[in-house]
Parts: structure tokens; sequence; C-alpha cells
């Protein structure tokens, strides 16, 4: 083989070794390590075509190469064979050959035959060859480009995001830690704020403080509260066609004083409270009011009361007879309901009472109890062992417990059933008054009264029952059976958004009396303070509006309609009363 023909042989061979074994590699690296490795050196940025995408420029290149490498195998089998056991050029691995120049120079000498024909042959397939190579170098240059625009485009979102990843977490590890040491610094504060609590005691006003103070040296034992009314009623009727034509004494309308009454409650200790009341009447004289009594605490459910106090008769008598608690007009003349004129006694007793209130079990319900030993009501007669009707038909002339006629007492009591959650309660009072008639004489009165009551939101209900028994003979024909019933509603619209409205209050009361053994034509109308008071059979409806001033300061206005069958008293009313509690 002539040598220019060995040289050509061997140069084609290393350039198709070449294409072969660089871009096998490149394509290879790119699918199994797109992102971090780098196969083939980043060669000088070419413009891709524009018309295909990265993937697709690196198929169509990868196939021309194969076309090249299939037109240089076409090339090489056109050359003569290499002598046996010659070792093909490619086949050794050796270092990047000369310039194609050079190796031609090197190969041709200078003093060689030419040859016309060959040497034509041998210059065209130079030709074909450095064409060929250019353009595999090319084809090169552009592979290398796409497979790093390829990595780039494939890794660079993901390693963007991977950084902004990591970024965020390291930006929440260190927020996390300073919100670990603001815990802890908190915590710490927190433990040192409840070791002084412990230590010292809540931060409080000097003024409240000293309420707790354990040794109560600062703490008054002595409060005092109380009521004031007074108002203006107007009896509305001719006096006299009354009572049927007999006429009535005459009642002017007028301001009334209705009562200022202090009261003192002393606390000795935690299971000793001292109550009394002192009462100015609507005469101006000054009294013993409702209560004087020593309150003994026993425990939660029991105390024991000694004294002067309230009977438990109802729930007016010693709950509602206040003057701003009661929803109308209480300290008027003929204000009270007409059960509580002439029918229920609004008594206060002297002797000892027990009470108190315990939940029945684990029910919502709670049971209340008051049992009672004292003086009873009495009556001593003008004439002595001759108590006349008027006398005897006048309950509110029978209250004086603190006198003494006979030994015999009154007993009594009342149970009360509370339901507080609904805001219902129900009792049920009883009591027996032995001798009530100075002189010795076996007359005894005895009673009984049903109460039944609601407050809840803007509603207040209340209805009582009662009935008396008296015994009379052998002063009158026939003993005295007494019987009352009240009803009273009121509405107040605590939610309203005007708060003018809010402290307005709407009140309707109906009552209702009747008596047996009394026979009205027969009664002298001047023993009774107003028409409204004669124990006669009578129906009464009461309107009344209030104000508030503020929860314990009222002005009430109210009218009443008042209605004797077979007994017209003409006695229809108008009232107002301020009333203040303090």
């Amino acid at each position: 083989m002539r040598p220019a023909q060995g040289a050509v042989f061997s140069l084609l061979a290393w350039a198709a070794a070449g294409v072969a074994t660089a871009q096998t590699p490149a394509v290879a690296a790119v699918d199994s390590e797109p992102h971090y490795q780098q196969v083939v050196p980043t060669p000088p940025a070419p413009i891709l075509p524009p018309t295909s995408s990265p993937s697709a420029s690196l198929e169509q290149l990868e196939q021309q190469a194969e076309a090249q490498r299939r037109t240089m195998a076409d090339l090489m089998a056109q050359l003569p064979a290499q002598p046996p056991g010659a070792t093909p050029t490619a086949a050794v691995p050796q270092p990047p050959p000369p310039p194609l120049d050079t190796m031609v120079a090197q190969a041709l000498p200078s003093n060689a035959q030419p040859v016309a024909a060959n040497a034509q042959n041998d210059q065209d397939l130079r030709r074909q060859v450095q064409l060929l190579q250019r353009q595999i170098e090319t084809q090169q240059k552009m592979i290398g480009l796409l497979m790093q625009q390829v990595r780039q485009g494939a890794a660079g979102p993901a390693v963007d995001k991977l950084q902004t990843q990591t970024a965020t977490l390291e930006a929440q590890g260190r927020q996390a830690a300073l919100r670990d040491v603001q815990v802890a610094h908190d915590l710490d504060n927190i433990t040192e704020h409840q070791d002084a609590a412990e230590r010292y005691g809540p931060e409080l006003p000097a003024t409240l403080k000293q309420l707790f103070d354990p040794s109560e040296n600062n703490e008054t034992q002595l409060s005092i509260y109380g009521a004031l009314a007074f108002g203006y009623s107007k009896i509305i009727g001719d006096a006299s066609t009354a009572a049927n034509g007999a006429g009535r004494p005459s009642t002017p309308g007028g301001f009334y004083f209705g009562e200022f009454t202090p009261d003192f409650l002393l606390k000795l200790n935690d299971w000793i409270m001292l109550e009394a009341e002192i009462g100015v009447g609507p005469d101006g004289s000054v009294s013993a009011g409702s209560f004087a009594e020593a309150d003994f605490f026993v425990n939660d459910w029991l105390t024991i009361i000694a004294g002067r106090f309230v009977a438990p008769i109802g729930f007016y008598n010693e709950r509602l007879n206040n003057p701003w608690i009661n929803k109308l007009p209480g300290d008027a003349p003929g204000g009270p309901p007409l059960p509580w004129l002439q029918v229920l006694p609004p008594l206060a007793l002297l002797g000892v009472e027990a009470q108190g209130s315990f939940y029945i079990g684990c029910s919502p319900f709670k049971l209340e109890y008051a049992a009672y030993i004292s003086n009873g009501m009495n009556v001593t007669p003008a004439t002595a062992g001759a108590p006349t009707v008027d006398e005897l038909a006048n309950l509110e002339n029978m209250t004086d417990t603190f006198s003494i006629i006979s030994n015999d007492k009154a007993m009594g009591g009342r149970l009360g059933l509370w339901w507080p959650e609904m805001g219902l309660e129900a009792g049920f009072a009883a009591i027996y008054n032995g001798d009530y008639i100075a002189g010795g004489f076996e007359n005894s009165i005895s009673l009984w009264a049903v109460d039944l009551n609601y407050h809840k939101g803007n509603w207040d209900a209340h209805a009582e029952y009662g009935e008396t028994y008296q015994q009379t003979v052998p002063f009158l024909a026939n003993n005295i059976r007494r019987r009352g019933f009240y009803g009273q509603v009121a509405y107040r619209p605590y939610d309203a958004c005007n708060p003018y409205i809010q402290n307005v209050e709407l009140v309707y009361r109906y009552s209702y009396v009747d008596f047996s053994g009394i026979d009205p034509t027969t009664l002298d109308l001047t023993q009774y303070g107003t028409p409204i008071d004669v124990p006669t059979r009578r129906q009464q409806s009461e309107f009344g509006i209030n104000y508030y001033f503020y929860p314990r300061m009222v002005l009430k206005v109210a009218y009443q309609i008042n209605d004797e069958p077979n007994f017209h008293l003409h006695d229809n009313q108008f009232l107002t009363e301020l009333a203040w509690g303090w």
C-alpha cells in the first residue's frame, strides 16, 4: 500500500472512532445524570436551530452524525485494505493527530512518482475528509451546546426550587429558635408571677385588699341600708252615694309619707349577725320596724333566728313587701294586694325561727324551709269580754305580737321549691294561732297560703291564694272565713335598643277577696283607714307604669279599679310613689 493511502486510512479511522466515542457518551450522560455530571466540555455557544426543541434537535443531530459515520465507513471501504498483520490505526489509542495538511505532507515524499489517476483520487478524498471533519466538529459543538442547554433547562427550575426551599427552611429554623427563646422567657415570667402571687397575694386596690385581710381589723362590721317612699294618692268616687246610698267617709287626696326605714346589720363574727330596723311611719311616729333579730349561721343550710322577724307567710310578705321591690305603690293607703289587707296579715312575729335551703341531691331543684314559734295575733276589746264586729273583722288591728294575752303561741312554717335555672318557685305556708281574744276565750285563728312565682329575663310574675279561718262564736253568729287571690305580671324590656325604654316597666295586677260571716252593712266604715280596707267582697284591677332611674330607685304611677258587688263603695284610686332603696 502506498504511504499516502495508509496515512489517509489512518486519518479516517481515527475520525470515525472519534465520532463514535465522542457522541455516544455525551448522549448517555445527558440521559443518565442531566443535572450534575458534565461529560463533554462546554464548547463555544453556537446559534441553535430555532425550529425545534432541544430534545428534537439532539435526536436530529444524532441522526446526522450517524449518517456521517456511514459516509465515512463507505469512504473507508473504498480505500485498499491494510497489509496482513498490520494494526489498524484507530484500534490503538493515540493522541490527537496533527492537522491533516501536515499528515499528508509527511506521508507524501517529495520524490514520489506522481501517478495521474491516483493523485487525482487522493486529492478528492482529502477534500471530502476535510469537509467531513469540519462537519463533525460543528456537530460536536452543537451537540455539546444542546446537552448543556438541556441540563440547564431541566436542572435550573429544580435547583432554584431547592434553593428557595432551603432558604425558607433556614428562615423558619431561625424563627423557631427565636420563638423557643421567647417562650422560655415567658414561662419564666409566668413562673415568677405565680410565685409572687402565692407569696404576697393578688394585686388589689387598698380599699378592696383590706376586705381580704386575715386579721379583719380594717373591715367595718356595720352596714346600713334602708328604704324611703312617699307619693300622692286620691280616691275617685262619690262618697255620699257609696255603700248602696249609705255613704262612706270622704277621703281627700294628697301627698302621703310612706316610710323611712333604715336597716342596721352588724356582723359580730362569721356566724353571728345582728339585724334591726327603725321605722318612721305615715304619721311621723318612730317605732320598731319589721325586724330586730339575731341570726346564728349554724351551717350552709341552717340559720337560727331569735327576736322579731318577718313572718314567712306566702311570698309577698317576706320577699316583695318593700317599696323599691314592689312593682306597684305598696305604701299608699289601700296600696297592697287585696289579700294582704284583710285575708293574710302582713305579720312580724316575736319568737324563734329556723330556716335554710339546700339542693335536693344532684337535681336542679332547691328546697327552702322555715319553721317558727312565736307570740301570736291578738285583739283586746274596748269592752272586756265583748268584742265588736269591727274589732273582730278588722284583721289589721291584730298584728301587734309584742302583746301577750295568753299562754298559747303561734306556730307555723313554709316550704318552698325552687327551680333556679328556669326562674320558677312555688311554696306552701300555714300558721296556727291560739287564743287571740284577750280575756281567756278559747278562740283561734288558722290560715294557709300557696304561691307561684316566675322571674326570668324581661318577665316577672306572681300569684298567691290564701284562706283564713277565724273562730268568732259566741261573739258573732258565725265564724269568719276569708279567701283571697291576686295575680301580677310585669314586663320590662331590658334588651331594648333605647336605654330610656329599658328603664320602663309595665305592670298589671288582679285581686279578689271574699268573706263569709261578715255582713258589710253592719260595719262602721270609719274604723278603717280607707274604703279599700273594708272587709267586703271585692275585685280589683290595677294598671301601672314604672320608670327606674337606677335599680333601687323607681317612680311608679298606677290606677286602681275597685268593684264591690252589692256594696259599691265608689273607691277607684289614683296613685303615684317614689321609692328609693339605699
